[in-house]
């Protein structure tokens, strides 16, 4: 393994703060290479307890209902090698500063793997929306070409966990979506292939401003050997002359698009690399605009990769989508009801929207990220029957509809299980081909995460129209 400055000095402490799945796999490798670990948590649900005593038999001292405070960590300055922390405490936090102040190496768990898996084939996969996609449909490409290239980071799946497995399996690429909190805290990863999707008004609470969000993103792709960026982003567009030289994508026709891109899609749908025709794309499963973007940013990699358009199209008849994306989960008479939970931001929920033909009644509220909602409003006016809200956003949406022209139905609810109670009657009397939740907000506010939210939405439909 290489001789990382994180990974020295075998007879100090490394702490690592948080039991979630990043802190547990972090946890676990570095006790793994004979590292003396503590583990801090603030929480003690029973999860987090069936972590404890699993990371308890292999000789770490797990700490519970225990807070990230200066105070109670200097006491272990001097036997301190780093403190890992989750991705959900930001780099400003009180307790960081002084610990850096102290000259105590603080590191994430991304750190560790990189450390790790340094001599790996790495893909790094950033942006704000469609990251996750590209990241588990081009690792689907690859392993159904007998490439191992398992997808981790911030899809889910913890980096740490395949710096753990490597000892047992060769990895021939590391598929990692990568979001700007870990992208700021380890500078050092140097992917082979990095991929921007898009770029839009997101995370400020945590980087402040615009600019310094697109500054964290971009050093990702600055550090990639090889670099593919997303034509039809507005954003990344508009920087195409000053980002760091790489190839580029499209679903836009027009002359100029096509002269600046590398691949694209034609109206007959064939996919094209340097205006030649790979392959024509057949029941393509994903719905959407924003999906065929997604799509050849995978295929850019994959034959960067050197994979045949054959190969590559033959694995995408079996790809499945994931959860929480434009999900179907209801079909019967007339009504669709699709679940897209994942939509966290209004640029996200706008290209859910647009991917539906016809009217649709819509469902939305969460945690607000951002004000930037006059394009939604707009989609909104001409694509929604009716409006449904929900949660801390819905008086401030509510207004905003208003103020934005809407003049059709706008209802308000507390949460979730009110509203599914109310919408089933009411969609007897008022038909339309597709029930659309799209959030446009985070689920912070009366969920832990997208998927918890997604869930007790599947929950709830099932419950009310089965």
């Amino acid at each position: 393994m290489k001789d990382n400055k994180y990974l020295s000095k075998p007879k100090k402490t490394n702490f690592v703060i948080g039991l979630g799945k990043s802190g547990f796999w972090a946890a676990k490798f570095l006790r793994s290479i004979n590292k003396r670990v503590i583990v801090w948590e603030s929480n003690d649900s029973k999860e987090i307890l069936e972590r404890k005593k699993e990371l308890e038999k292999l000789d770490i001292f797990v700490s519970i209902n225990k807070e990230f405070i200066f105070e109670e960590i200097n006491p272990w300055l001097k036997e301190i090698e780093s403190v890992v922390v989750s991705p959900s405490i930001p780099s400003d936090h009180q307790t960081i500063l002084k610990l850096k102040q102290n000259g105590v190496k603080v590191i994430g768990e991304v750190n560790i793997a990189w450390a790790s898996l340094y001599d790996t084939n790495w893909i790094g996969i950033t942006g704000t929306n469609g990251k996750t996609t590209v990241t588990h449909l081009l690792s689907h490409i690859l392993c159904k070409n007998n490439l191992f290239a398992p997808f981790a980071g911030n899809i889910g799946t913890p980096l740490c966990k395949y710096a753990h497995a490597k000892k047992h399996e060769k990895i021939d690429w590391v598929v990692a979506e990568l979001s700007s909190y870990q992208i700021e805290i380890a500078p050092e990863v140097k992917p082979k292939i990095g991929i921007w999707t898009t770029f839009t008004e997101d995370h400020l609470e945590r980087h402040k401003t615009l600019e310094n969000y697109f500054k964290i993103k971009k050093s990702l792709l600055k550090n990639s050997e090889f670099r593919i960026y997303n034509y039809d982003d507005e954003n990344l567009r508009r920087n195409y002359q000053s980002l760091s030289d790489g190839i580029w994508v499209t679903t836009f026709l027009n002359k100029s698009a096509i002269e600046k891109c590398d691949y694209c899609i034609d109206d007959q749908e064939y996919i094209l690399e340097r205006n030649e025709r790979l392959f024509k794309l057949d029941n393509f499963i994903l719905k959407g605009n924003h999906n065929f973007q997604n799509l050849l940013l995978a295929i850019a990699a994959a034959r960067k990769i050197g994979l045949s358009a054959k190969n590559i199209k033959d694995s995408l008849s079996s790809y499945k989508q994931l959860p929480h994306r434009l999900e179907t989960i209801y079909k019967q008479n007339d009504l669709e009801i699709i679940n897209d939970s994942k939509s966290t931001n209004f640029d996200s929920s706008i290209a859910g929207i647009k991917s539906i033909n016809g009217e649709l009644i819509i469902i939305s509220g969460g945690r607000l990220k951002g004000h930037q909602y006059s394009e939604w409003i707009k989609v909104l006016n001409t694509k929604a029957k009716t409006v449904f809200l929900f949660g801390e956003s819905s008086k401030i949406l509510k207004k905003g509809l208003i103020d934005g022209g809407f003049t059709k139905d706008i209802f308000e609810f507390p949460d979730l299980t009110e509203l599914i109670n109310f919408i089933f009657p009411y969609l007897k009397k008022n038909k339309v081909n597709t029930l659309l939740f799209s959030p446009a907000c985070s689920s912070f506010d009366q969920f832990s995460n997208y998927e918890e939210r997604g869930d007790v939405f599947k929950r709830l439909i099932k419950e009310t129209f089965n």
